[in-house]
Parts: structure tokens; C-alpha cells; sequence
């Protein structure tokens, strides 16, 4: 290993996937950042004497994003070391406290649940969406547009999550009015991560969030994945319940957010 930042480094993928494999639900989305197309952003730092501890500091988006997996009390000598002055969180609650009591500011904190799909649960609905590719990019921009100014377009979604995902989406008089597809989807580590749903606001209360989230879901079961999993904010209790219906179960809570510096770096 090497120290970066101050903190130790690892390459070694099969110590990396061995520790992640511990909690598969919980460590679906990196899981999938193994994988080629989506490893190049990302930095694992992992603690030194054998604790059992890892961080990602996944730098593919702005700010980057930080995942923590292990105890808090074993995760705290690695995030006194993190030199980033912004990242945005993906944290079991225990690790937001630490940083707050750290040299951290926490804002637009929000309490958040992890929920992964039971394939014997799946209820597939019918459903008139079509399989979106590389093509439609600009047509979910502009779909995710009609969510900006009340804060709820999909805050993670680029241009290559369409090439190496699943993505659906329903079109009213030609128009994208419904998608949803995948954050990450990794075969060779079978895992994905079902995000970026959004139904048009003049177009919701239809059932059209269901129907495009459950095509995604039955192409991923399609494929035989071990683990599909999603994110959904507990003050989301309609959303909680269309996928509930679907099979999805709660796994864990967890928060989302962003860690601000407050003083400078050790």
C-alpha cells in the first residue's frame, strides 16, 4: 500500500471486494466501482494493522463522493486523515457524527434508506415503457430539467450511465415524461444500483414511476444479478411504497449530504 493524503492506499482489489463482500447491500454501489468502467475515479484507502476499515473517495463526480464501510470506531483514525476540503456523503449515521465532531460541516443532510430487491417478491407490472440508449441523453436532460427548480432533479446522472446501464422510459406525444435506469450496473460483480427515476410533475400520480422503475428491475433479475438494490429518502413515503410493492425490502439507513472543512487539512 501507498499513503496518498495521508492515508494508506490499496490497489489490491481481492482485499478490497473480500471486505466488501461482508455487506453486499450496503456496499452494492462499490461493488460496482471495481469494475473497469467504472474503477478509474476511484481511490480505496483501507486501515493499516489489519482493522477492518475502508474508504472510497469516488471522484467522478463534483464534489467527490466519500463511502465508508466498517465500524466507527475503526473508521475513525482514516477519516481524520481525509484531505478533501468537499464531498458529498454516503454514510451510515455513525460515520456522519464522527465528522461532525471532526473538522466537518454537514449540510443538506438527509436521512435516507437503502433497499434491495427479494427476486421471490418481485411483482412485475404491465407497462408500456421502452428501453432508452445513448440516443435519448438530451431527452432526459431535458426531462430532469422540470425538476430543478423545485430541487428534485436526479443529482447523479451522466451521459455514460445510458452505455453501460439499463434505462426506461414512457413518452407522451413524443415527449420523455418517465424514465429510470441504473447509477451502476457491474456483471462481473453482480450488482446494480436502480437511481435517476423521475416521472414529469404534470404526469405523476399515474402509476408511470412504477412502471419504468419495475421494467428496470426485470431486466436486471433478467440478468441474474445476486444484488439490486436502490436509494430512497425516508421522507419519501410514496415512493418507499411503489417500490415495496415491486419486492424491494428495507436493508439499512443511511445518510446522504454535504461534508463541508472546516479547518485546514492535518
Amino acid at each position: 500500500m501507498t499513503r496518498i493524503c495521508g492515508m494508506p492506499r490499496t490497489a489490491d482489489r481481492a482485499a478490497i471486494r473480500k471486505f466488501l463482500e461482508t455487506d453486499r447491500p450496503w456496499a452494492v454501489y462499490a461493488l460496482a466501482d471495481l469494475a473497469p468502467e467504472y474503477s478509474a475515479p476511484a481511490a480505496w484507502h483501507m486501515a493499516a494493522h489489519g482493522r477492518p476499515a475502508l474508504l472510497l473517495i469516488y471522484r467522478g463526480f463534483r464534489p467527490p463522493v466519500l463511502f465508508a464501510h466498517g465500524a466507527a470506531p475503526d473508521l475513525a483514525p482514516l477519516l481524520a486523515e481525509v484531505a478533501e476540503p468537499e464531498f458529498y456523503l454516503s454514510v451510515r449515521p455513525e460515520v456522519v457524527a464522527l465528522l461532525r465532531a471532526g473538522r466537518y460541516e454537514i449540510r443538506e443532510e438527509k436521512r435516507m434508506w437503502r433497499m434491495v430487491l427479494d427476486p421471490a417478491c418481485f411483482v412485475p407490472a404491465a407497462h408500456h415503457a421502452m428501453r432508452l440508449g445513448p440516443a435519448d441523453y438530451g431527452d432526459l436532460v431535458n426531462l430532469h430539467r422540470d425538476g430543478a427548480a423545485a430541487g428534485e432533479a436526479p443529482p447523479f446522472f451522466d451521459a455514460g450511465m445510458l452505455t453501460h446501464g439499463v434505462y426506461y422510459g414512457i413518452r407522451d406525444d413524443g415527449a420523455l415524461v418517465s424514465a429510470a435506469g441504473t447509477h451502476v450496473l457491474a456483471e462481473r460483480e453482480s450488482v446494480a444500483g436502480i437511481g435517476n427515476v423521475y416521472t414529469r410533475r404534470d404526469r405523476r400520480g399515474r402509476g408511470l414511476g412504477s412502471q419504468v422503475s419495475g421494467a428496470v428491475a426485470a431486466d436486471l433479475l433478467r440478468l441474474g444479478l445476486r444484488t439490486v438494490a436502490l436509494n430512497v429518502a425516508e421522507s419519501n413515503a410514496a415512493a418507499m411504497r411503489v417500490y415495496q410493492r415491486l419486492g424491494f425490502k428495507k436493508y439499512c439507513e443511511y445518510r446522504e449530504g454535504i461534508a463541508i472543512g472546516q479547518l485546514a487539512p492535518r
